[in-house]
């Protein structure tokens, strides 16, 4: 992974942050979130963000408020379709508690944030890929993949296996709770879990769990 990445996590510590509220959508250490911004709201905040230091904070909302912890991304691509729409990626550097909306005149809203209990966030991204073996934590990877082959096969869909073991386990972690379709309460207890090993545990519970029942379309997994 890159110790560029560790090295920015640890530095970039603002005190206030744009917010993009999107349920169904959270951003972990170490991963990359492709947008589609359309509202002019929106694109504002991207204006906003690309003349500064091109970052956002991902927010889910909990009962039609803020909910307490989002996750911090930087701008790392950017491009403009022909209708206007802005298709960006942004990487996750770290978790984020929100002290208080802030008061501002932008369209789009911003909040007084801190990073305190997250200080280990950083670390993620030097994850470095360790056998099972080596690591002295025989079958945590192993009881992952089984969770993510029984969500696959209810799902239906087709994934290069071969593949994720080149990923570090952290990070690996922190991919699937992104990408899982699991209901906005149930992607904010994992972006919540205080450590990597505490979100893997929960996320092969789900795992199982929507693995055994029916996987409709989940209204929470829209735009706000």
């Amino acid at each position: 992974m890159s110790a560029h990445y560790k090295s920015l996590t640890r530095r970039t510590n603002p005190a206030q942050l744009a917010i993009f509220p999107l349920n169904g959508a959270v951003l972990l250490p170490a991963c990359d979130l492709p947008l589609n911004i359309f509202e002019p709201r929106y694109l504002n905040m991207i204006d906003d963000a690309l003349k500064g230091d091109r970052l956002i904070g991902m927010v889910q909302k909990q009962n039609g408020r803020l909910a307490k912890i989002g996750g911090l991304g930087r701008i790392t691509q950017f491009s403009e379709s022909d209708d206007g729409r802005y298709l960006i990626v942004l990487k996750g550097l770290k978790r984020f508690s929100i002290s208080e909306e802030a008061t501002v005149k932008t369209p789009y809203r911003q909040a007084k944030i801190n990073f305190d209990g997250f200080e280990s966030d950083a670390d993620i991204h030097n994850a470095r890929q360790t056998s099972e073996a080596l690591s002295g934590k025989t079958g945590e990877r192993t009881t992952l993949t089984v969770a993510m082959k029984a969500l696959a096969k209810t799902l239906g869909v087709q994934i290069d296996w071969d593949g994720l073991n080149e990923i570090p386990l952290p990070v690996l972690i922190n991919q699937a709770a992104m990408i899982s379709p699991f209901a906005a309460e149930d992607k904010q207890s994992l972006l919540e879990a205080v450590s990597t090993d505490e979100r893997r545990k929960l996320l092969i519970g789900l795992m199982h769990l929507y693995a055994n029942k029916d996987m409709g379309q989940n209204p929470d997994q829209v735009q706000q």
